[in-house]
């Protein structure tokens, strides 16, 4: 069956902190393809489906982060070198962020599309 996504995922690697809400544990990780409503990470850490996470996304060439709020969707361990891949659905992104969240998705889009 072909798989119809909505939104275009961009291939990324970009660094991401991540917390799960009910703990004070800090994981890092990468982010391996992103929308404006989803993201796929690899993680060392093994996240539980429904899980909510706070994701501290680090935006290249910017001095701090956006703040995503991410449902986990589906988590699968790929080998014990790169850990796990994990795909969530932001449910929300920080309030005065999110412009700066949607105008790199939407460069890295453009950049894409114009090779």
């Amino acid at each position: 069956m072909k798989e119809q996504r909505k939104l275009i995922r961009l291939d990324v690697s970009d660094f991401l902190e991540i917390r799960a809400a009910d703990s004070a544990k800090i994981a890092r990780s990468t982010a391996v393809n992103i929308t404006t409503m989803g993201i796929c990470f690899s993680s060392q850490t093994e996240w539980q489906k429904g899980q909510i996470l706070t994701i501290y996304y680090f935006i290249p060439d910017e001095l701090d982060s956006v703040q995503l709020t991410v449902k986990v969707c589906w988590n699968e361990f790929v080998n014990p070198k790169q850990g796990y891949f994990c795909g969530g659905e932001i449910v929300s992104v920080e309030d005065d962020k999110q412009e700066k969240f949607v105008a790199y998705y939407a460069q890295r889009l453009e950049d894409r599309l114009s090779r």
